[in-house]
């Protein structure tokens, strides 16, 4: 097939907000509107994580487990909730998720974050559509309150004789904290990492859509020439179908991504939401990659987004003038490695609140908000 140098200028299977655009169009209006104020209305995050459940509240039946967290303190007014699940099932098992805020007044009732499974029959992997109350609501895969909440509870289910969570991690954000900038860390200028080039060019069903599962896929396959399991080298093919939404109609699920990727023995995936490129430049100077959601009319200098227009790209380093290096999915092939101006990526990637996937084994020490700040 013939496609232009960049064959995506509306990725519709990437943004999965529609109902926020308008809003984040006008915030960003608003700020590009008084360049004496912070530059983006940045969240304040906490990542909350788990790979052991021993102060859950346990409860099973036949072949379905309950666990139910304490309620937990968050250490920040939050007001965006995404959770990510990493479990082992057979086909026939299933997950899940479900969270509520617990506020001075009790907590809010229970809203569904995504049910997951290995298998695809009809509703077997899903989000929940129409949840909303004067508390709450959910957008595919976030839980958004009207208020702020200092604590947060979570429940996952679990079906299945053989199903178990292995990882769980809470992202919790104040998306309403001014933008405050870290120092950058330099010393990860002038360094790439390998990442194996895929492209969604490749899958005409997927040319506009797959950027979220061919990036999962890049960061795998990374992992799989680094630990030299090749099993973990999927085709995007594979990735996609793993990860689809069936309410959503889509493979940009945030949790979906990351608990395919995190479902492979050995490693443990999450999405989270970090503060600065500076951050980036702890992961990759570590040799990590991660993978970032963006506006990609931003990425390409425009001020201000297009609806529809999000997409994902893997950071793979930095330039030695500190500039971004990416590889870029939604692009032929031979152009998924690109550069971009460290101020236009800022740019881009503060309109999805600074969200990553974020993919690494195990063993290995990572950085905050997975390690130690």
């Amino acid at each position: 097939m013939n496609f232009p140098s960049c064959i995506i200028s509306t990725v519709t299977g990437c943004w999965r907000r529609p109902g926020r655009t308008l809003g984040r169009l006008l915030m960003l209006a608003a700020v590009i509107a008084c360049p004496g104020k912070a530059r983006a209305s940045a969240p304040a995050t906490a990542l909350l994580t788990f790979s052991s459940f021993t102060n859950f509240t346990r409860t099973t039946a036949q072949d379905e487990t309950v666990l139910l967290s304490p309620e937990l303190e968050a250490g920040l007014a939050w007001d965006e909730l995404i959770v990510s699940w990493n479990a082992t099932m057979t086909t026939n098992g299933s997950l899940v998720c479900e969270a509520r805020a617990v506020t001075t007044d009790g907590p809010t009732h229970w809203f569904t974050l995504g049910r997951w499974s290995n298998c695809a029959k009809p509703n077997a992997r899903t989000s929940v559509n129409d949840q909303h109350d004067d508390t709450a609501r959910v957008e595919t895969d976030t839980l958004i309150l009207k208020q702020p909440a200092p604590r947060v509870q979570v429940r996952v289910t679990l079906h299945g004789a053989d199903a178990r969570l292995k990882f769980l991690t809470l992202c919790l954000a104040d998306v309403h904290r001014p933008y405050e900038p870290k120092p950058p860390q330099k010393s990860a200028w002038g360094r790439t990492i390998a990442v194996p080039v895929r492209s969604q060019a490749d899958y005409p069903e997927g040319v506009t859509k797959w950027c979220s599962p061919t990036c999962t896929t890049m960061l795998l396959a990374y992992w799989a020439g680094e630990l030299r399991r090749p099993e973990l080298d999927f085709d995007v093919r594979t990735t996609a179908a793993s990860v689809f939404d069936l309410a959503w109609d889509g493979t940009g699920n945030w949790p979906f991504n990351m608990a395919f990727a995190g479902s492979q023995p050995g490693l443990r995936a999450c999405v989270a939401r970090l503060e600065d490129v500076a951050d980036l430049e702890e992961w990759t100077g570590r040799g990590v990659p991660v993978a970032v959601s963006l506006s990609y009319t931003m990425l390409q200098g425009s001020p201000v987004p297009l609806p529809e227009n999000g997409h994902l790209v893997v950071v793979c380093g930095f330039t030695a003038t500190g500039d971004v290096v990416v590889n870029d999915p939604g692009v032929r092939r031979g152009r998924v490695r690109r550069t971009f101006p460290r101020a236009d990526f800022a740019r881009a990637w503060a309109h999805s609140q600074r969200t990553v996937y974020l993919v690494w084994p195990e063993a290995q020490a990572v950085p905050w908000p997975v390690g130690p700040r």
